[in-house]
């Protein structure tokens, strides 16, 4: 779950990828906003019902940009996932698109 985005702030994870290993979210209700690929320049937008695979060693940002909470259900192939986890840095570039951004539940 990740709350809406208010005025100030984005509710997000920092960049990151999962070493090793592979992501499949389906967005239940709410709202995403999803940078991945190098450099985090392909971007998509998913809504309820909406589907994304996420291949090992991709990074990506997922962002709240909705008015609701954000659920998704995510299925990751490693049992101990968040062993391989690598936080990223925010490029300068997409730094003033999304704003600060602020941690979000799950």
């Amino acid at each position: 779950m990740s709350p809406p985005s208010g005025d100030a702030h984005r509710h997000s994870r920092p960049p990151h990828l999962h070493k090793g290993h592979e992501s499949a979210i389906f967005i239940q209700s709410g709202q995403v906003e999803v940078r991945h690929g190098e450099g985090l320049t392909e971007h998509v937008v998913l809504g309820a019902g909406d589907y994304i695979h996420i291949p090992a060693n991709t990074p990506h940002l997922p962002v709240n940009t909705g008015d609701q909470d954000m659920v998704c259900l995510v299925a990751r192939t490693d049992p101990n996932e968040q062993e391989g986890v690598r936080l990223l840095d925010l490029p300068a570039w997409l730094e003033s698109r999304v704003g600060p951004l602020v941690a979000g539940a799950g």
